[in-house]
């Protein structure tokens, strides 16, 4: 199942709880997504991919404000029949993904959790440019990721390569 609309999307998120603060970080990735699409020219199909998917990543947060709402968002979507390339764009919309050894150290399902899809990347990447509400410029992402994953070479590298995918089309 795939949606029609924003407002079936935004009544199907009422429904299952996620909190006014989530929908409005929602809301912020979403318009973020849509301009990202737009700008790479998308087709149809996946410009409706990349809006359920942003509408839809943080669903899990209705359980659960930990490294497993994903998971637990997938699980979500799963039970209630929408379509798998949905499922998979909120699945491994975290950061710039996850291996299947650091999920293993999250206590996740071990298995990798790396956005392979154009949606599923414009979904994570999008993601990434908003903290909280706020709509970060490519600058003050790349400060924030140099800062968290200065330990974490592999995770940022990650991060990178994904903003270097999309470097021309952000702001």
């Amino acid at each position: 199942m795939i949606p029609k609309s924003e407002e079936d999307l935004m009544n199907y998120l009422k429904r299952k709880k996620v909190p006014d603060e989530v929908i409005q970080h929602i809301l912020a990735v979403t318009k973020v997504a849509k301009k990202i699409a737009e700008r790479l020219n998308l087709p149809p199909e996946s410009k409706n991919l990349v809006l359920t998917g942003a509408m839809l990543h943080d669903v899990g947060r209705s359980l659960s404000h930990e490294m497993d709402h994903a998971i637990r968002g997938a699980e979500i979507l799963k039970k209630d029949g929408f379509d798998e390339r949905i499922i998979r764009i909120v699945e491994r919309h975290i950061g710039a993904g996850l291996t299947a050894e650091e999920a293993k150290k999250f206590g996740l399902p071990e298995k990798d959790y790396i956005p392979e899809t154009i949606e599923e990347k414009v979904v994570a990447m999008a993601d990434n440019l908003v903290a909280g509400s706020k709509i970060l410029r490519k600058e003050e992402y790349v400060g924030a990721i140099e800062k968290k994953f200065s330990d974490q070479p592999e995770a940022l590298r990650r991060h990178l390569k994904l903003l270097e995918e999309f470097e021309e089309v952000i702001d």
